[in-house]
């Protein structure tokens, strides 16, 4: 967006992330007791014509993987993959979520964008990642994933302690580049795992609220910016009416009547 000389401008979604904010704030107001607004302005919205669609197909994701010493880090870029979770989310996963008697985990609504507990059944290769967490589990720490701490040693950390993983920019630029995929803003990122999670969810079948759930999408208008269609989605619905076109009877089971004639 064009500003003034000099100034930062703010990409059409920048601004309207702001405009939702103001939004909220202006409703809250006008819900408080008593009212803080008497009426809540109109906010639209800017047309979004940069949306990324970057994806991993499995076998790219893996080649990156296997460059990544970090088991931790290996488990945390998997599970994104196979779920479509947010970063922030997995990074808050604690063990007081799992249930063991079940192998079910419950994600509590303080981590959840929307506030709103979801359940997660560890089946698969969710459960393999989990069985793998729980060898390397700590006592000292409540963590799902984690990773050792290789900073500065401070009053708090030590080298070799558990600390949360969020930040890896430069581990994943190293592994995607060892791996021959480009990262960065011109390349992967990992935001990209979310989008694959959603996609391989709806490609496999899996009914809406129910992948809805598992990445944690509260808004369809959200979920399907995720679910993109690509060439192979496109060919795979073809292929797939081509299928069902052709096992219906062929031969016509109607014989036409015949057509009585006055005399």
């Amino acid at each position: 967006m064009p500003g003034p000389t000099g100034a930062k401008k703010s990409a059409p979604a920048t601004i309207n992330k702001r405009m939702t904010t103001l939004r909220r704030a202006f409703n809250l107001g006008r819900r408080a007791t008593p009212p803080k607004v008497v009426t809540v302005p109109e906010f639209p919205r800017l047309p979004e014509h940069n949306a990324r669609e970057g994806f991993f197909e499995k076998a790219e994701l893996f080649a990156v993987l296997a460059q990544i010493t970090d088991a931790g880090l290996r488990d945390f870029l998997e599970w994104a993959f196979w779920t479509g979770m947010r970063k922030g989310e997995i990074a808050k996963l604690e063990w007081s979520a799992f249930d063991r008697e079940t192998w079910m985990l419950t994600l509590p609504g303080r981590i959840t964008k929307n506030r709103r507990p979801r359940r997660l059944a560890l089946e698969g290769p969710l459960r393999a990642i989990i069985e793998r967490r729980l060898a390397a589990r700590r006592l000292d720490c409540r963590l799902i994933f984690w990773r050792a701490h290789q900073g500065a040693v401070t009053s708090r950390l030590q080298v070799g302690m558990p600390v949360r993983i969020y930040e890896f920019r430069k581990t994943w630029a190293t592994a995607c580049r060892k791996a021959g995929i480009q990262a960065g803003k011109a390349g992967r990122i990992f935001h990209d795992l979310r989008r694959t999670g959603v996609r391989n969810l709806r490609r496999a079948g899996v009914d809406r609220k129910v992948a809805m759930a598992i990445s944690g999408h509260r808004s369809e208008s959200v979920f399907e910016r995720y679910n993109i269609d690509t060439d192979e989605d496109l060919r795979e619905a073809v292929e797939k009416v081509a299928s069902y076109v052709g096992q219906l009877s062929s031969p016509p089971t109607v014989v036409p009547m015949a057509v009585r004639r006055e005399g």
